[in-house]
């Protein structure tokens, strides 16, 4: 669907034939004396950077060095959860919920204060981890009020210093995960509801600043959704967010299902609650190519997880976080940034490519005030955001070209705050480079304009300001 309208992400389909053509594919202008806004800092993730002994990678600091805004917490320390979890900060669950003795929590506790010190809002979700081969914790719990006592009691250990806690003021509390999936919820779609109503009025009856959502849908789309929408509007219950989740290898999809989540929540009278993405991420190699089979080899796996992290979802990465600052969406978490087989790391923290393209993002971030740039806001092709700094002194353009054929960008920089001569810096992230920086160069005129290799696959970062 292609808007011609004024907006700072501007997606280029037409064809180059070759990066040393006369003229680059593309010519396109953006106007800094126009603002449009901010941009929002929708690059959270899913988990967060403490990791148990398996390597020494310092992810810690990559969470710093990306910027994360926050942190969805699900399946962490997959697959053997031992932290997050009811069942693991609660095991014995015939214990008496009101004696903080019956509880662990100081594993989760390690878990959560590294996300906290690096400035990381979380968006907690009660709940158990999913279970590819067994049904150990995914049965609905025995006593739901009981349950959800134990909820509260997790809430109040983080943020108000129950049982020697803390005050983390986390605000969002996710009800179970996924819960029309059987590798994560036994019970029946009627039996979630009811969970739901339980734990919801309980956490608002508690402090009714909280918020609460749900059903954490595998999808906008998911049989779960209308009639858990249609439940909550009858019965009147609180939901401040509508969750859901988002695996593909389109762009274009993804903004799709983005709009279709605003459409279904407005439809059901839910018009003041937020659209949460607390899963999304690129499958370039799909479902059935990370799962392992007897006639595929092990390697055939394991590159097939790579191939979600190199410089390809990069560049989807890039593109969709671009393009989500004109979505009518409140917060979004890529899935994974731990050292699980799913994450932006490898199973050894090593950081992939996507990890730089989140970097870059967090680069352009620093420049937060959107500048107009004429032009289509969605698609798989090459996108292009623009923005300023605050006391004008730099700029900064974010282009990303996920899967257009075109090699080559020509961009007109109009009416910078400044006279003279502009500094360009170019910084890439594409097969060869992980956000290095890999040019500089002055230009000149009243007409500056900057040209770009801009291959399929790749993410180029600029920094502009007075030399």
């Amino acid at each position: 669907m292609n808007n011609p309208v004024i907006t700072s992400c501007l997606v280029i389909s037409a064809f180059v034939a070759a990066v040393g053509a006369a003229e680059p594919d593309s010519v396109t202008a953006v106007d800094f004396s126009k603002p449009i806004g901010k941009l929002r800092a929708l690059h959270g993730v899913n988990n967060g950077p403490v990791v148990v002994g398996n390597h020494t990678a310092d992810m810690v600091a990559r969470h710093r060095e990306a910027g994360f805004p926050s942190a969805r917490l699900h399946d962490c320390h997959w697959p053997n959860p031992n932290v997050v979890d009811i069942p693991a900060i609660f095991p014995l669950f015939h214990a008496d919920a009101d004696n903080p003795s019956n509880y662990i929590f100081a594993p989760t506790d390690h878990y959560l204060k590294p996300i906290v010190d690096n400035g990381e809002q979380i968006v907690y979700r009660l709940g158990v981890s999913i279970e590819h081969k067994t049904t150990f914790r995914t049965a609905p719990p025995e006593d739901f009020a009981k349950w959800a006592k134990i909820c509260v009691n997790v809430i109040r250990h983080y943020n108000d210093g129950w049982a020697n806690g803390y005050h983390y003021n986390i605000r969002q509390f996710e009800i179970w995960n996924e819960p029309e999936g059987s590798q994560m919820w036994q019970g029946s779609m009627e039996q979630y509801f009811d969970l739901y109503r339980v734990a919801a009025t309980a956490i608002k009856a508690y402090n009714p600043e909280l918020k609460v959502g749900g059903p954490v849908a595998t999808c906008p789309s998911s049989g779960i959704v209308k009639p858990f929408l249609a439940y909550c509007r009858d019965r009147k219950l609180p939901l401040d967010f509508f969750s859901w989740h988002c695996y593909t290898d389109s762009v274009s999809a993804l903004l799709d299902t983005v709009r279709s989540a605003r459409v279904v929540l407005d439809a059901y009278g839910f018009q003041k609650s937020e659209s949460l993405c607390t899963e999304w991420r690129p499958m370039l190699a799909g479902f059935d190519q990370v799962a392992w089979t007897p006639d595929r080899p092990a390697m055939a796996v394991r590159d097939a997880f790579e191939r979600n992290r190199n410089h390809e979802a990069a560049a989807f990465a890039a593109s969709a976080l671009l393009q989500m600052q004109d979505s009518p969406l409140d917060m979004a978490h890529f899935y994974t940034a731990d050292d699980s087989p799913w994450s932006m790391f490898n199973e050894y923290g090593v950081p992939g490519k996507v990890f730089f393209a989140f970097k870059a993002f967090n680069q352009f971030l620093q420049t937060p005030n959107r500048v107009a740039v004429t032009g289509a806001s969605s698609g798989d092709g090459l996108t292009l955001g623009a923005g300023l700094s605050d006391d004008g002194k730099r700029a900064a353009l974010l282009v990303s070209n996920y899967r257009s054929p075109q090699k080559s960008a020509k961009i007109a920089l109009q009416k910078l705050p400044w006279a003279g001569a502009t500094r360009a810096e170019i910084w890439r992230v594409d097969a060869a480079n992980d956000f290095q920086r890999t040019s500089e160069t002055t230009l000149t005129g009243d007409a500056a304009a900057v040209e770009l290799e801009t291959p399929p696959g790749s993410v180029t970062f600029v920094r502009l300001n007075q030399p």
